[in-house]
């Protein structure tokens, strides 16, 4: 009889430990009728991570009061594969201190995970790996739920080449350059000199003259004469005295080239300007003459030629300098011959380029560079000009180009030259912060755009927020096709399709398929992707693993592409 008794406590502790061990039988025979759902439905590439918040709802009468769930999200990929952090849920009799599902109600969890995002998730699938034990028992596989598949990159279709920020040039196609002589008279004296009339200042006036003449691109104006008087004594003396001064000169200089006639045929235009308090200013404030600050604030003070003349003879120590070295200076008859230069011709820059680039100086190499509309040929330009004249314009400008080309690396390296030429640049700083950008340097980008306020940098911030999955505040800066690109992040899949209907360059053909794809769109699906095929067979190669492009796969039109 206690051997019966014995036998049956051991059958009941069996019953009782088999029960335990197998809580959740009935659990895993009904697993179908859980309710999972991923959102979103297909997984996307948002900045550089791949996020899902995953949904798992348990029926009423389902979970038993001593199972433990753990589930394990799971992103499976060619080549490898990523866990989430595991989440815990619990019947109403475990004593653990996780989510606790009704046995009676059921219940619900809810997560948000995300992978750090590589190119082989394009094709791969969201698992949710779900793990059962029964109070302290070890968790034992339950169940593997499928909740979504592929990855969408519809973020790598931004141009990343942004707007990269061109240096100006000062190139001016007409230039005037001129030379100056001055015949010089004694105080109170009109009589013009034999001596003032070949002095050096002439010779080099004459000699400017006979260098400038006879050249097509040279025009060489008249001899324009401006006399003065020193301002020290009566207005109305001076004002008379710069008329005479005027008139000998004219005569002077007429009887002078009578003789020896100058090359080409220039007049003399004559003006006689009376007292000179801009020279007399100039002069004071170039020099270190004692009382110097007080006689430019008699100067500000008095606009009176009188009242002016007699608060500087009062400084009687200032006024002896001025008298010797300032005045004299003013009494004289200025020539002055200017020279319109007319610059190359838009063919002439092209011809040089072509030719001898090397001929050309710094502005008209960076303006010849504008001329061409090809990236390849202003690259070339500017890497001559960079070369030849070591000018941050040229450097950033040859970056710029290499920006455009999707060269960030080679980019950067120009514009350190850039930099250490001129650091406060904001085509440089600009410069540097799509350099980052597209080398993936957020951190450092944000940092360079962030300190200039330039349209150009506004829209290079748009295209940061949009690779950093910032989608709403991206499309505050952006235009044209990365614009597109940002609104069907957003899902304004109409207004994206407005933004790209003009463009037909092989990214936006795609963007169009995704669009088309997006709207349950056959038709332009294949006719865009057809379009991809014809500009940019590497592309429409990687429609096969699109995500976007999943429902199509199959189709024999979707094969013949």
């Amino acid at each position: 009889m206690k051997r019966v008794l014995k036998l049956g406590l051991v059958f009941a502790a069996c019953s009782v430990l088999l029960t335990s061990c197998n809580c959740y039988n009935k659990m895993q025979k009904k697993a179908d009728t859980l309710i999972t759902t991923s959102s979103p439905a297909v997984l996307s590439l948002q900045g550089k991570e791949v996020k899902s918040t995953y949904t798992v709802q348990f029926p009423a009468k389902y979970f038993n009061n001593r199972a433990t769930l753990r589930v394990t999200p799971v992103l499976v990929y060619e080549g490898g594969e990523l866990a989430g952090t595991p989440t815990y849920v619990q019947g109403q009799k475990v004593k653990d201190n996780y989510t606790v599902i009704s046995k009676q109600n059921g219940g619900q969890i809810s997560q948000t995970v995300s992978f750090p995002y590589s190119p082989n998730m394009k094709q791969s699938t969201l698992e949710l790996r779900v793990d059962a034990k029964c109070k302290k028992g070890t968790f034992v596989p339950f169940k593997v739920i499928l909740i979504a598949q592929g990855v969408s990159t519809v973020q790598e279709l931004a141009n990343l080449a942004g707007q990269p920020s061109i240096a100006p040039d000062n190139f001016q196609r007409n230039t005037v350059i001129s030379q100056e002589a001055r015949i010089m008279f004694l105080i109170n004296s009109a009589n013009v000199r034999p001596a003032e009339l070949t002095n050096e200042e002439i010779k080099a006036l004459e000699q400017f003259i006979a260098d400038n003449t006879g050249d097509a691109k040279k025009t060489v104006n008249d001899i324009n004469v401006k006399a003065f008087a020193s301002p020290d004594g009566p207005v109305n003396f001076n004002n008379q005295l710069s008329q005479d001064r005027a008139r000998n000169t004219e005569t002077a200089l007429n009887q002078k080239y009578k003789r020896n006639p100058l090359p080409g045929e220039l007049d003399f235009d004559v003006e006689a300007l009376g007292e000179d308090w801009e020279g007399f200013k100039e002069l004071v404030e170039a020099s270190n003459i004692p009382d110097k600050n007080l006689i430019l604030q008699v100067l500000n003070m008095y606009s009176d030629s009188e009242r002016r003349d007699a608060e500087i003879h009062n400084m009687s120590a200032a006024f002896s300098v001025l008298k010797d070295k300032i005045l004299p200076e003013l009494r004289r008859s200025k020539m002055q011959v200017s020279v319109d230069v007319a610059g190359l011709t838009d063919a002439e820059l092209r011809a040089a380029v072509s030719q001898n680039i090397n001929q050309l100086n710094l502005e008209e190499m960076l303006f010849a560079a504008t001329l061409y509309t090809d990236n390849a040929e202003q690259q070339k330009i500017y890497k001559a000009a960079a070369d030849k004249h070591n000018d941050y314009r040229a450097w950033n400008n040859y970056a710029a180009t290499l920006l455009k080309e999707g060269k960030p690396a080679e980019a950067a390296a120009a514009l350190n030259k850039a930099a250490a030429l001129n650091n406060s640049s904001n085509e440089v700083i600009n410069n540097l912060g799509l350099a980052a950008l597209g080398q993936g340097d957020h951190d450092a980008a944000r940092r360079y755009l962030s300190s200039i306020n330039t349209e150009d940098a506004k829209y290079n911030t748009g295209l940061l927020n949009l690779v950093e999955g910032n989608y709403p505040q991206a499309t505050q800066n952006l235009t044209g096709y990365n614009l597109a690109v940002a609104e069907v992040l957003n899902g304004n899949l109409s207004r994206a399709k407005q933004l790209v209907a003009n463009e037909d360059c092989p990214y936006a053909s795609y963007l169009k398929a995704v669009i088309a794809a997006r709207e349950g769109d056959s038709t332009g699906v294949i006719s865009n992707l057809k379009a991809v095929g014809a500009k940019n067979p590497f592309l429409l190669s990687e429609a096969k693993k699109d995500i976007e492009f999943a429902r199509w796969a199959d189709s024999a039109e979707f094969q013949a592409l």
